[in-house]
């Protein structure tokens, strides 16, 4: 009898000292995972300081090209304000990007067709910066009369001159369709005077912007 109880204390301390065990082990691994968590996060490198200082000078590169831009309207157009300018500058810059086009080839096509003006009206019925037809503006879901807004007349016209360069690859040939449409540059009897011309003045306005420090 006195054997059993030892044998059953002995067991007893056993599977105790065996928990004790295993729960150590449990929480050490816890701990231990905790601690690399809290050092790794401890000893990572900030990135906050870098990413701002790189927003903050992608920021200033940005509004220097804006000013830049609004700048050579003004030269173009001296009867086109600071602050319209500026804008004018701002949706040809975010059209570009929207469309994947060169802001400067949007604003030599609005310098070619308007000289700036906003409210430029062709004998044939085209309107505002970017000279577009009131059927594409309703194709693209605005009313005819809002082209001579300048926001969505660049909108419609880097629109177009996108799905013209989806089509036929080249700017050269983009600009063309833009000039005499799709359908003269598909048949290949056209001139690419305009388009030269265009990308003449895109030219022009990055020599500008290099000369007047913008860029």
């Amino acid at each position: 009898m006195a054997k059993k109880l030892v044998t059953a204390l002995l067991t007893i301390t056993i599977i105790a000292c065996s928990s004790i065990s295993i729960y150590a082990t449990d929480t050490n691994q816890i701990e231990t995972t905790e601690a690399k968590a809290t050092a790794t996060t401890e000893n990572a490198e900030p990135a906050t300081d870098t990413t701002v200082k790189v927003q903050s000078s992608s920021t200033k590169t940005n509004s220097k090209y804006k000013k830049g831009l609004a700048a050579y309207i003004r030269k173009i157009n001296p009867n086109v304000s600071k602050t319209k300018s500026l804008n004018m500058a701002g949706y040809f810059i975010s059209k570009g990007k929207k469309y994947n086009l060169d802001a400067k080839v949007l604003m030599a096509i609005a310098q070619n067709e308007s000289t700036f003006y906003t409210n430029a009206r062709s004998p044939y019925g085209y309107k505002g910066l970017m000279q577009t037809s009131d059927a594409l503006a309703r194709q693209y879901g605005y009313k005819p009369s809002s082209l001579y807004k300048a926001q969505v007349s660049i909108e419609v016209g880097a629109r177009y001159l996108r799905a013209m360069k989806n089509e036929f690859n080249t700017y050269t040939k983009a600009l063309s369709a833009y000039a005499y449409g799709s359908g003269t540059v598909k048949s290949g009897n056209y001139s690419t005077k305009i388009a030269k011309k265009l990308l003449n003045t895109r030219v022009q306005i990055r020599k500008y912007l290099e000369r007047n420090n913008y860029i």
